[in-house]
């Protein structure tokens, strides 16, 4: 029973590096119908589709180790990304790689995210709790290669990671001027 859980934290990790290396280059204004191609050409199950009273259309992407954790082999932890949809184009995106809501890096990305900045949330301590990257839709520079270098090991890992580990480059972001 624990050699599963281990395989299928792994087989969540593949999955999520799959999403993340489709998602960071993936322009706002993208056809839904290109996007689900590309979707299904990486091997990623469809997600879980949502519906608006706005009109939107959204589709849910969840990767983790909810075995793991079931079983008390782990912390919760899992990469979770939201595609909206308005009129049949991209419209925004969210990647988020966290252990429950305490530790978390996000990257969200919309046209009306005029500039690309990061902030951090920390704790009372000054501990790192929370990395925020907000992309502008326009910004394809290293910033944004750097805002999806998500941790994925952290998926599975039996110890967790800490706040700090989630995102590799969170010192390079946190560092860097708003472009």
């Amino acid at each position: 029973m624990v050699s599963s859980t281990i395989v299928l934290a792994r087989r969540a990790r593949v999955k999520a590096s799959a999403y993340v290396r489709l998602v960071a280059p993936l322009r706002i204004g993208t056809t839904y119908e290109s996007t689900m191609v590309q979707i299904t050409a990486a091997g990623i199950s469809s997600g879980l589709q949502k519906y608006y009273p706005n009109g939107q259309m959204g589709i849910q992407f969840s990767f983790d180790n909810r075995w793991q954790h079931r079983l008390y082999l782990a912390p919760p932890t899992g990469l979770v990304g939201n595609l909206v949809f308005e009129n049949g184009r991209l419209a925004s995106k969210s990647t988020i790689l966290g252990e429950d809501m305490c530790c978390v890096a996000a990257v969200y990305e919309s046209e009306s995210n005029p500039i690309s900045k990061t902030s951090v949330v920390r704790d009372y301590s000054g501990d790192l709790q929370k990395i925020i990257v907000h992309l502008s839709a326009r910004d394809f520079t290293v910033y944004r290669t750097q805002a999806y270098e998500f941790n994925l090991t952290c998926i599975g890992a039996l110890r967790g990671c800490k706040p700090t580990e989630l995102l590799a480059t969170v010192k390079n972001l946190e560092e860097a001027p708003s472009k």
